[in-house]
């Protein structure tokens, strides 16, 4: 009975989580993204949808007729009527970059965003062409949005052919043709250094960027443990564990495992059962939580001073008992140390490292050994850090930057 209503709130909580998700999501994006397309959500739009549609039906012919001019006093008639919207956007700018009217002026803060929801718009629609006939649904017979989009397709490739076009005009060109990653290389550029285009694009990823300031973090290190005090009887150990957690600019938070094994190097005493007893049974455990502080945050380096708390216990086996049992010593232990990173991979976040960590900690072991003494553990660090959100769109903008900072 239990199991079922845990399973009943399980699957009400999801729908929960989910719908906050895409609330948060939604109130996240851009103000301009936000605006497009207003008028599809009104619940009777009127005529705003037949203008649109008209206007597909009608731009291909207008254009072979020579009369462009035709073609933007209707952009400017919708526009005014039902507001902004996508198609009359990149429409207008194509047809400018083909007249040779384009310059850097018509560039706004909308741009870059227009083109990434445009992007992520025609890759959906691409993954739906290939499953459509899965679902029963056959090719409507209007087929007007088709030769729009052909006609938009075919504008484009004559943009970006042409030598005479400015490179802002020929990035748009390749990127309505459907060269998305192209066009993001040619915009991040030398050549475009200074142009209106490359500022916006530089804009937006920085805004992408302070919306998802933290990161996740996953590292596996392996190293020695190596007792300071009366505890050196126990001699070095190998010492493997994980860290897990989130990572800022400047901060970072891990919750930490780690393992020591092998016998001890010498026999110590123990009190099984009231009785002492000599052993070299050894198997440590901590598990605990750090705090980190980034004192050096580079693009492929990193150096940050970390102090941790947590439980700190060494196990030795009773010889007594039937079956045998361990006899733990524990300790709240206290870490400090430094970590630091090499980051091999500006896009994954991929690096290994080094950490320094001195642990204060007091083993309990009443009537046997002091295990009394402080530890130093050296270690080597492989691990990542991503944020799956920021990296699509990263990944959609093909940025050729440092992925981490």
């Amino acid at each position: 009975m239990l199991f079922r209503r845990q399973c009943i709130s399980l699957l009400i909580l999801i729908p929960l989580f989910l719908i906050v998700s895409c609330a948060r999501m939604t109130k996240m994006m851009p103000s301009e993204l936000r605006d497009m397309h207003e008028f599809l959500s009104r619940e009777n739009p009127g005529d705003c949808r037949l203008y649109h549609y008209n206007f597909e039906r009608q731009t291909p012919r207008l254009y072979d007729e020579h009369q462009t001019d035709s073609i933007f006093d209707i952009i400017e008639y919708i526009k005014t009527e039902c507001g902004p919207a996508f198609n009359l956007e990149y429409t207008r700018l194509l047809l400018l970059a083909d007249n040779g009217e384009f310059d850097d002026s018509l560039i706004g803060r909308s741009t870059i965003p227009q083109m990434l929801w445009y992007r992520g718009e025609q890759e959906n629609l691409m993954r739906w062409k290939d499953w459509y006939y899965l679902y029963g649904t056959s090719q409507p017979v209007d087929n007007t949005h088709d030769n729009f989009s052909k006609f938009i397709d075919n504008l484009a490739r004559k943009i970006e052919s042409e030598p005479q076009i400015s490179s802002t005009g020929r990035a748009l060109g390749l990127f309505y043709s459907g060269s998305f990653d192209s066009a993001f290389s040619l915009i991040q550029s030398k050549e475009m250094r200074n142009t209106e285009i490359r500022r916006s694009y530089d804009s937006y990823v920085l805004q992408i960027k302070r919306k998802f300031p933290s990161r996740g973090h996953f590292g596996i290190f392996a190293g020695s443990w190596m007792p300071q005090g009366s505890n050196r009887i126990l001699g070095n150990h190998p010492d493997i564990g994980i860290q897990l957690g989130s990572e800022w600019p400047k901060f970072r938070v891990d919750a930490v495992i780690s393992g020591r094994f092998l016998s001890a190097k010498n026999n110590f005493t123990v009190d099984s059962l009231g009785h002492l007893t000599s052993t070299d049974k050894f198997n440590s455990w901590l598990f605990g939580i750090e705090g980190g502080f980034k004192v050096i945050d580079r693009a492929v380096y990193s150096a940050d001073i970390f102090a941790g708390i947590g439980y700190d216990v060494i196990y030795s086996i009773k010889t007594a008992g039937d079956p045998e049992e361990f006899v733990s010593h524990g300790s709240l232990g206290i870490d400090l140390g430094l970590r630091q990173r090499f980051f091999l991979d500006q896009r994954t976040g991929c690096y290994i490292g080094a950490i320094v960590k001195y642990g204060i900690v007091n083993y309990s072991n009443p009537k046997g050994t002091d295990l009394s003494g402080n530890t130093l553990t050296i270690s080597l660090v492989t691990g990542w850090s991503f944020h799956e959100t920021l990296n699509q769109f990263l990944k959609s903008l093909n940025f050729k930057g440092n992925w981490r900072k």
